[in-house]
């Protein structure tokens, strides 16, 4: 029935040029509402170095998230249309910093609403996407750790015409951090001007059974440039398997961060009292992962090299004074974007150790579990601490089949504890839930 009265309604809102290709256009097309509830408290225990009370935040809210993916027109090239509507509203919150909501006259909105286009053409095996894009690859990430996750706006091309290839080219212009209802230009940590220019590209070669080898490039303009090199690979053993995760970045400074303008400059140490200078770091790291019968142990490592922090596309609004909430800004491509700390620092050495165990093996489908340690050193600083931690735990039940099935339950948990003068301890609990609606 739904169906039957909402697919008339949406033909009539795309409006006559879709009409001649209704069948593919419509036909073709998705669309679903998603239930979110989720609940933060963050409790900041003590700030080293510091009598300094620590702050502490705690949000819950509810989202309303309608998606709708068409297909495309017929003919040699198809246009199409995505559509996100999205409808926030605050439940509880003690929060003055904007964690999971918007700010308002200095406190948390009581509600947030959000559109997202985008637009689609394809050719061939060729997809271009206009508007706002969600994507992530290995030199952007966008964090989905709050009520709304984080988009950005811009136009992206994937190609797939040659066999086994996947190509990429892309350019941002604004951001939409997740508490956040308007697109916002860049920086990178510690910048105090903002830029509207994030290009990247890159490249994934899969020629080689179970391994996938890729070469990136990204440019903030007037920040820094980065080159990336990755392999993924999964060895099946006798018994069990292993994976291999490698990947390598090479950063340096551009525009105004190259030629040393102070309103560029990015965060690090760069000697004496100096934390702000020019971009010139290198980060390298591995992780292996063995599994069996459902359980998966990991051991990795990660290498920051130079004076400057592993520099990553963040919001404008995370600039100077108006730097908002605990971690507002994107999550880092690095492998050691954790949940509360990304160990980007600069000099820093990061040893991780990870356990996953799958319950279906028991019979218990759609039941997950996973604890992650991370223990990092050698963090370059004028003085006092030098090293940091972090625990984080996460269990998590979907609903495999039924009436319910869609439904999810997460809960996640995380302990940070630095060393580093001015840095708080933290201790963090969320808590999800989820349920998609079909429509059709």
């Amino acid at each position: 029935m739904i169906k039957k009265i909402v697919r008339p309604l949406v033909g009539a809102m795309i409006g006559s040029a879709a009409l001649a290709a209704h069948a593919d256009f419509i036909d073709d097309s998705h669309a679903d509402v998603t239930l979110l509830n989720r609940y933060l408290n963050q409790q900041g225990s003590d700030v080293v170095g510091s009598s300094k009370k620590a702050n502490s935040v705690r949000d819950w809210g509810q989202g309303f998230e309608f998606n709708f993916k068409s297909g495309y027109t017929a003919g040699t090239v198809g246009f199409g249309l995505d559509l996100q509507a999205f409808y926030g509203v605050k439940l509880d919150s003690n929060s003055q910093q904007g964690s999971m909501f918007p700010l308002h006259d200095g406190n948390s909105a009581d509600d947030f609403s959000v559109l997202s286009p985008t637009f689609k053409m394809r050719f061939l095996k060729d997809e271009l996407r206009i508007g706002t894009l969600t994507q992530n690859n290995p030199v952007l990430a966008n964090t989905d750790g709050r009520l709304y996750q984080q988009t950005n706006t811009g136009a992206q091309l994937v190609s797939k015409d040659l066999d086994n290839y996947t190509f990429t080219v892309g350019n941002i212009t604004q951001t939409k951090i997740r508490n956040e209802t308007g697109d916002q230009n860049m920086i990178t940590g510690g910048g105090a001007r903002d830029c509207n220019r994030f290009s990247y590209g890159g490249a994934d070669y899969t020629g080689i059974s179970n391994t996938t080898l890729s070469a990136w490039y990204a440019n903030l303009a007037d920040y820094y440039q980065q080159f990336y090199m990755g392999a993924k690979n999964t060895i099946a053993l006798p018994v069990g398997s292993l994976t291999t995760d490698l990947r390598g970045f090479r950063s340096l400074g551009i525009g105004g961060n190259g030629n040393g303008d102070s309103d560029y400059a990015a965060a690090g140490y760069y000697g004496g009292t100096t934390t702000k200078g020019r971009i010139n770091q290198s980060t390298f790291s591995l992780m292996e992962s063995y599994s069996l019968m459902g359980h998966t142990v990991g051991l990795g490592a990660q290498k920051n090299s130079g004076d400057s922090d592993f520099p990553f596309l963040d919001s404008g609004l995370n600039s100077g004074d108006s730097r908002q909430g605990p971690g507002s800004g994107a999550d880092s491509p690095a492998l050691t974007n954790l949940q509360l700390n990304k160990f980007q620092h600069a000099g820093e050495r990061t040893f991780l150790a990870l356990y996953k165990y799958d319950f279906g093996q028991l019979g218990l489908k759609g039941l997950g579990f996973s604890a992650l340690y991370a223990h990092g050193d050698q963090i370059k600083v004028a003085s006092g601490g030098n090293s940091e931690w972090e625990r984080d735990l996460a269990l998590s039940y979907v609903v495999p089949e039924g009436k319910l099935k869609g439904l999810g339950v997460t809960w996640k948990n995380a302990q940070a504890n630095p060393s580093m003068t001015g840095q708080t301890h933290q201790d963090e609990n969320r808590f999800y839930v989820s349920y998609v609606l079909p429509i059709w």
